[in-house]
């Protein structure tokens, strides 16, 4: 019995050891820790979270006042009431950011036509994934508002419909030949002529007037995705709206953006944040 009893105690203060050693150890880990965020936070105030944060405001104020001027339409919209309605968010987002003791301006430039590139500036990636995984499109349209930006037969701004496999099953060219507007599709080549080219894609319409873009038949038994290749040779706006393959549906439209400069300081450091902001 005795020895039982030695053994017992022998197994307590192991275990009260062990315990200690792990408490210890835990309390030294979570020291150095702290210090390495402390000297992290002493060189760098402004987090990368923080500039993150800015832009996500930026961006949902930079739509709510887009919807708040166009009454949740695309046009026309009220550009006094989007100005204010933005004056008032750099308004309010300086007072808080003056609590926590960051001096906070916001610059937003005026809405202008987009570009059809990734960020809707002309300088933006121009060969880009609109939407995947489409299993079918109930609405596909684009204004080119501007068909002085558009470039010629060589360059020539292009929509593809690319299924899964890779292999491109329906294609739009559009260029400006010198004296007209050009739109080739599989089989058809058109000719229009102005400075704004409205294209109603799956409703088979040029400016108004009848025109057969295929578009709904070389799609209709694939899994696809839309690809925009060359597109800071087209300004204005587009929409598409469907179906993706999980059942979900989807739209993807824009109509203008804004280049808003954001500026953060502390007392530390400053940091001037440039973002292009695409409505709706």
């Amino acid at each position: 019995m005795r020895k039982f009893d030695d053994s017992a105690q022998l197994l307590l203060l192991a275990a009260f050891a062990i315990g200690s050693t792990l408490v210890i150890s835990t309390i030294l880990l979570s020291n150095i820790i702290y210090a390495s965020n402390m000297a992290s936070e002493s060189t760098s105030d402004i987090s990368n979270y923080e500039i993150s944060n800015i832009a996500q405001m930026a961006d949902e104020a930079t739509r709510a006042a887009y919807y708040n001027a166009t009454n949740n339409r695309t046009v026309p919209i009220n550009e006094s009431v989007f100005t204010q309605y933005m004056d008032s968010y750099a308004t309010e987002a300086s007072a808080l950011y003056a609590f926590q003791g960051y001096s906070f301006s916001f610059d937003n430039s005026t809405l202008s036509d987009a570009y059809f590139t990734e960020n809707g500036l002309y300088e933006g990636n121009p060969e880009w994934v609109l939407v995947k995984n489409i299993s079918q499109t109930n609405k596909f349209m684009i204004d080119l508002t501007n068909t002085s930006k558009l470039g010629d037969a060589s360059n020539a701004y292009e929509v593809r419909a690319i299924n899964q496999s890779g292999t491109s099953i329906w294609f739009m060219k559009v260029y400006n030949d010198s004296s007209n507007i050009t739109i080739t599709v599989p089989g058809q080549t058109y000719s229009k002529t102005g400075s704004n080219i409205y294209l109603n894609i799956t409703g088979n319409e040029i400016n108004g007037g009848a025109s057969d873009f295929n578009f709904g038949a070389s799609t209709a038994s694939d899994i696809y995705k839309i690809k925009f290749v060359n597109s800071s040779n087209a300004m204005g706006y587009y929409s598409i709206s469907g179906g993706l393959a999980d059942g979900d549906t989807f739209v993807e439209e824009r109509y203008k953006v804004v280049n808003a400069t954001i500026s953060v300081a502390s007392s530390n450091n400053k940091i001037n944040v440039s973002i292009p902001i695409t409505v709706p």
